[in-house]
C-alpha cells in the first residue's frame, strides 16, 4: 500500500482522522479545520466564494445570491492538490452550504494529472452513523488493519456517552432546549444535534427528528402572548 496522503475537506473528517491516529499523515485542509491545533499548519484547499465577515443575515443573502447564480458557496484549490498528490480526499455529501460538496470534489479529482485520490465521503444522520463512519474511514484507509483501531475509538467515545447517562440519573434539573443551528434566518438543528442534546440531558428537545430533510428546517419566530 501506498504511504498514506489524507486531505480532510471537512473540520469532522479531520477529527475522525485525529481519533484514529492518523493524524501524521494528514497533508491538507479546508480553511475551516482547525483542531487538533497542529492541523493549522498544513496547506488549506478550500477556500468560500463570500465574505465570510458580518451578521449571520448577511451572510446568509451572500450564499443565497450564490446559489440562485447556479454558482458553488466554495472553491477548492486544485493547484494546491496537485503538489500535495493526496492518496484519499475526506468530504461530505450532508450539506451544499456548509463545506465543499461531493460533486465538486469529484470535479476537481477528474483535473488531477499526478494522482486520482479515493474520495470517502461522510453523510451520518444519526450518531450511530458516524460511529459507522468512522470504521468505514479507518477500513479505507488502513484496510482490515483499521477494523480494531476504528472499535477502540468508538468505544472509546461511547464511553464519555455513557458516563453522560450516568451523570444524569442524579440530576436534579433537566432543561428543555431549542437546537438552533443559524439565527437569521432563524434555522433549527437537525441529524444528531438533538440526539446529542437528549444524551447531555435535556428533559424535552425540539426539533425530536433527527433527520430533517433540506429546506424544511426554518423556523418561525414569535413573541410570547402577554398574559
Amino acid at each position: 500500500m501506498l504511504p498514506l496522503k489524507i486531505v480532510s475537506l471537512l473540520p469532522s473528517a479531520t477529527e475522525i482522522i485525529h481519533r484514529l491516529g492518523l493524524t501524521e499523515y494528514q497533508v491538507g485542509r479546508s480553511h475551516e479545520c482547525d483542531f487538533p491545533v497542529e492541523i493549522t499548519a498544513l496547506p488549506v484547499c478550500t477556500a468560500p466564494k463570500f465574505n465570510p465577515e458580518g451578521t449571520s443575515g448577511e451572510i446568509h443573502d451572500r450564499v443565497t445570491d450564490l446559489l440562485q447564480s447556479a454558482l458553488s458557496v466554495y472553491q477548492i484549490r486544485t493547484d494546491v492538490l496537485e503538489v500535495l498528490q493526496p492518496t484519499h480526499i475526506l468530504t461530505q455529501a450532508q450539506c451544499e452550504v456548509c463545506a465543499v460538496s461531493l460533486a465538486e470534489v469529484e470535479a476537481a479529482v477528474a483535473n488531477l494529472t499526478g494522482t486520482q485520490p479515493q474520495i470517502l465521503s461522510l453523510q451520518p444522520n444519526l450518531l450511530a452513523d458516524v460511529w459507522s463512519d468512522m470504521r468505514r474511514v479507518a477500513i479505507s484507509l488502513l484496510g482490515e488493519a483499521g477494523e480494531a483501531r476504528a472499535e477502540a475509538a468508538i468505544a472509546a467515545l461511547q464511553d464519555r456517552v455513557t458516563h453522560c447517562r450516568n451523570q444524569l440519573e442524579t440530576a436534579s434539573h433537566r432543561p428543555t432546549v431549542v437546537c438552533i443551528e443559524w439565527p437569521d434566518p432563524l434555522m433549527s438543528a437537525g441529524n444528531w444535534v438533538p440526539e446529542l442534546v437528549a444524551l447531555a440531558g435535556a428533559c424535552r428537545c425540539w426539533p425530536r427528528r433527527a433527520n430533517i430533510p433540506p429546506g424544511c428546517r426554518g423556523m418561525i419566530w414569535s413573541k410570547p402572548t402577554p398574559k
